[in-house]
């Protein structure tokens, strides 16, 4: 559970409705029952109970909401004694993606101090945690099939983007012994006799998954699940990666389809000014990450 999941709680106490508090928030009315549920499951204790005329607090949600009205108190008051003496912390919220991770380490490094570096599965995740303004901005892979229906639903919700990587090359990745690992270029259609191998936060794999109807796929739970995946059988999967994140057991080959380049994008409340660090970490991200583009 994270701070600004106390915040939703907070507001669905007030709203006494769980419709009322997704339209105050910002959030889709499906996505705040999936926090509450996730929270409770956490906490293992009812907040809410679900009535005819809408919601109220659970006895231990009453304890429960009154220390997180304590811990918002408190957060408050360390946000203005941060702001008072100069200290500016950076939150931000991503699907994982390593060498952008490994490039948020680097700028940790030197001395700069993020205060939420949420780590999502779920494209709608990072939305959520930036419209519940849990974190400043979000930082996601969108497909080039997707842009532009994903700049209209973030406009829905007050939100602007830009591109921080554009066109960037997405690869098929295969293990060393796969029949198709000499080629240099390939093709989707190539590709489609072959079981996709895919887990959620593999944002290019879903979607080559919703588009084409494989005959087998495999869906694994972690990067971990799907390298073996690849290292012991004839599957295959899809990723953006910098010339660092190779690894010598595959084999990375361009794949030629324009729809599938993918743009990492930088969400962030319209009408709301970056930080200077927050500009010298993108600033420091499109300098240190060096992923291909087309």
């Amino acid at each position: 559970m994270e701070i600004h999941h106390l915040k939703q709680l907070i507001t669905i106490s007030q709203c006494g409705s769980i419709n009322r508090a997704s339209q105050k928030l910002f959030i889709s009315q499906p996505s705040l029952n999936n926090i509450v549920k996730r929270c409770e499951r956490e906490l293992g204790f009812v907040i809410f109970l679900r009535t005819p005329k809408g919601i109220k607090l659970t006895e231990n949600g009453e304890k429960f909401i009154e220390s997180a009205r304590n811990i918002m108190t408190e957060y408050k008051k360390i946000e203005d004694l941060s702001s008072k003496c100069g200290i500016q912390s950076i939150s931000v919220s991503f699907i994982y993606l390593s060498y952008i991770l490994e490039a948020f380490l680097k700028f940790q490094e030197q001395g700069y101090l993020f205060s939420n570096m949420l780590r999502r599965t779920e494209p709608a995740e990072i939305i959520n945690d930036v419209i519940s303004q849990g974190v400043h901005i979000g930082i996601l892979p969108i497909n080039q099939l997707d842009l532009i229906s994903f700049a209209e639903k973030i406009k829905q919700y007050k939100l602007r983007y830009f591109k921080l990587f554009e066109s960037v090359q997405t690869y098929v990745i295969v293990g060393r012994k796969h029949p198709l690992a000499g080629k240099r270029r390939i093709s989707i259609s190539e590709m489609l006799a072959y079981p996709l191998t895919y887990y959620t936060a593999l944002p290019e794999a879903s979607k080559l998954r919703q588009i084409y109807d494989f005959k087998i796929s495999l869906k694994v739970q972690n990067r971990d699940e799907l390298f073996l995946a690849l290292k012991n059988n004839k599957c295959f999967s899809l990723l953006t990666l910098t010339p660092d994140s190779k690894n010598p057991e595959f084999c990375y080959i361009p794949l030629i389809d324009d729809e599938f380049k993918m743009n990492i994008c930088v969400i962030f409340q319209s009408g709301t000014a970056f930080t200077a660090q927050e500009i010298e970490l993108i600033e420091f991200l499109k300098n240190t990450v060096h992923v291909k583009t087309i």
